[in-house]
């Protein structure tokens, strides 16, 4: 089902190909080898690329939800951290 592997992985850029395998099966129950996920991978022209952290962070309802209750705070209310000192090695994959 190639909407659904499409739609898996805008969900979660960042699946390894056993991931989405797995996921057929789960929630389809489609066997399919790897070697074919990939195939299918290519002709959908999705390929292996660089993830960067900026995407891996970024959730489109939370700033939605986030600007809906800030939105209309007035700049001299507003405090910004320097996140300077944030250990970025938390794990997070950085190829999808």
């Amino acid at each position: 089902d190639l909407q659904y592997i499409q739609s898996i992985l805008e969900a979660r850029p960042t699946m390894y190909l056993n991931e989405i395998q797995g996921k057929l099966f789960q929630n389809r129950e489609i066997v399919v080898s790897l070697a074919t996920l990939s195939r299918t991978l290519r002709r959908l022209s999705l390929s292996s690329k660089a993830v960067s952290k900026e995407a891996l962070e970024r959730d489109e309802l939370l700033r939605a939800t986030w600007l809906a209750e800030n939105g209309v705070a007035k700049p001299e209310e507003l405090v910004f951290l320097d996140e300077a000192g944030v250990d970025d090695h938390t794990g997070e994959r950085t190829r999808g």
